[in-house]
């Protein structure tokens, strides 16, 4: 199965934590990793199926020696969903991956085995349907009800400015980065992937694409979803 960026980059920075609790004193000899055992079927709730929010959630969870999950304590998605965005589809959405993802079971480990870490990523995917019309931004299908819009700078009310990353400038990092966004019938950001730019650029640059603001569009006196790219450019 093929992991979008954002999942590759929040499993890149888990290895990278527990990495560093090895070099605080954890051997490999006494390390060991909890397996997933089973994971519950879900189904995409009614409300979530409304909003078209198909496609990969991410469930972090807190696991005991014995497998169980005893906490769940972040979720993300689906795919690159903005995490400051809200609606009633959305919030249906988390709650039903928070409950499901308490039911997963993990491998129990001995007492004398140390686990790498009680925290576990797990993955809950819902494939959208093949509808006739409908159109692909970033990792996510899109229903018929969107409009493409291009170039979306000079559109916004309100076009939020990146900070320049500390390591960012330490290296002298520049250049445009390019957001594919999707913004809601209210004109809210609904998710923002990066498509290219330098990677030490590019978590400001979707931060403040997630946090602009937008007209809503009327297609046929009816609001539309709006698919477009915004550019954001570093210059030292």
């Amino acid at each position: 199965m093929r992991r979008s960026s954002l999942q590759i980059s929040i499993l890149t920075l888990v290895v990278i934590l527990v990495s560093a609790g090895i070099l605080f004193g954890q051997s490999d000899a006494d390390a060991a990793e909890q397996k997933i055992k089973g994971v519950p079927s879900v189904t995409l709730p009614d409300a979530a199926k409304m909003e078209f929010l198909y496609g990969t959630m991410l469930a972090e969870v807190k696991v005991d020696d014995t497998g169980e999950v005893k906490e769940v304590t972040q979720i993300v998605g689906p795919d690159w969903t903005c995490p400051n965005y809200e609606s009633r589809g959305l919030t249906v959405l988390r709650d039903y991956i928070r409950a499901q993802a308490k039911k997963v079971t993990f491998e129990p480990v001995s007492k004398d085995e140390k686990p790498d870490s009680p925290l576990h990523w797990v993955e809950f995917k819902f494939t959208a349907p093949e509808e006739k019309g409908s159109d692909v931004v970033g990792a996510r299908l899109v229903p018929v009800r969107t409009v493409k819009g291009g170039v979306l700078n000079g559109t916004a009310l309100k076009l939020a400015k990146p900070t320049y990353p500390a390591a960012a400038r330490a290296v002298r990092a520049s250049g445009t980065v390019d957001i594919t966004v999707l913004i809601s019938e209210k004109g809210d950001v609904i998710s923002a992937e990066v498509t290219s730019g330098h990677p030490l650029l590019r978590h400001s640059a979707r931060t403040a694409a997630c946090t602009s603001k937008f007209s809503p569009t009327l297609l046929e006196r009816r609001p539309v979803k709006v698919s477009g790219i915004i550019h954001y450019t570093f210059v030292l």
